[in-house]
């Protein structure tokens, strides 16, 4: 069984300590280092509007600083992710996203607009562009359950997120065909068998252990030959200098994903959180 070693993991704690956003190293010092979470949360904030929505390129592909439901769903989700729980109520990052929220706007009974017109504005993937033609709306999970945790019984964004909820599909998405799944060829984008099989406590993993182990041995072999930052691409077609720019911002989010998911899967040789 492949893991990685502390010096791999100094070595790229030095690439993100070099190259991050101060939201990717707040987000590593959190989740590896015992960092502070209200500092996790102030950089967070930074990326809030007087609106109280979520933009200003916090999801490193879109580069609109208007409010979106979309990237504010975004921002909770990196929240919960990195496992920072928010201190009450009454912090700014609540109360400024219900009031987001409760202005109703890009909200209907089918969910909240993703991709906003704004966005075409702004460098951005194309998963965020916009089509008069064929607007997507979506139930953002994370916006329902923030309202249903934050916001007044009685007040209408309240109803609307339990009737939202009762819509909602159940998140069992069937597993893919990882039958001719190769390791070596990364696509971060791309469907991995961890996105599915996340922990050994899935119930799935007896079934694919061996597919889950190739890729969490494919994780190791890279990160030890990790010696930069890579510039992640996609199509050529956007790669746009701010989108390369957002990809090499993206690349120390992907860094943290991949140490996490090895971290789950006892991956590691050595003990976290590392304090030197």
């Amino acid at each position: 069984m492949k893991k990685l070693s502390l010096g791999d993991f100094i070595k790229l704690r030095k690439l993100v300590y070099r190259g991050a956003r101060p939201l990717e190293f707040t987000m590593w010092k959190f989740i590896f280092e015992n960092g502070s979470g209200e500092d996790l949360l102030a950089v967070i904030s930074s990326y809030q509007n007087e609106d109280g929505g979520f933009g200003h390129n916090i999801e490193a592909n879109l580069w609109n600083p208007n409010s979106s439901p979309e990237i504010t769903s975004y921002a909770l989700s990196q929240i919960e992710w990195a496992g920072c729980e928010i201190p009450d109520a009454n912090h700014p990052i609540v109360e400024g996203i219900l009031k987001y929220l409760g202005s109703g706007e890009y909200l209907t009974e089918a969910g909240w607009l993703c991709g906003l017109p704004s966005n075409l504005e702004y460098s951005h993937a194309p998963w965020y562009g916009y089509d008069p033609q064929n607007e997507i709306f979506r139930i953002l999970g994370p916006l329902v359950e923030f309202i249903l945790k934050y916001a007044d019984g009685d007040s209408a964004i309240y109803q609307n997120a339990v009737l939202l909820k009762a819509k909602r599909e159940p998140e069992t998405p069937a597993i893919p065909d990882f039958s001719d799944y190769d390791p070596a060829k990364y696509e971060p984008w791309g469907l991995l068998p961890t996105n599915f099989i996340d922990s050994p406590a899935n119930e799935h993993y007896p079934a694919y252990k061996n597919i889950v182990d190739a890729e969490l041995d494919g994780i190791v072999d890279r990160l030890r030959g990790t010696d930069e930052l890579p510039v992640m691409s996609y199509k050529e077609a956007w790669e746009d200098v701010r989108q390369a720019i957002g990809n090499y911002f993206w690349a120390s989010s992907d860094l943290i994903s991949q140490i996490e998911i090895l971290r789950k899967f006892d991956r590691l040789d050595f003990q976290l959180p590392v304090m030197q």
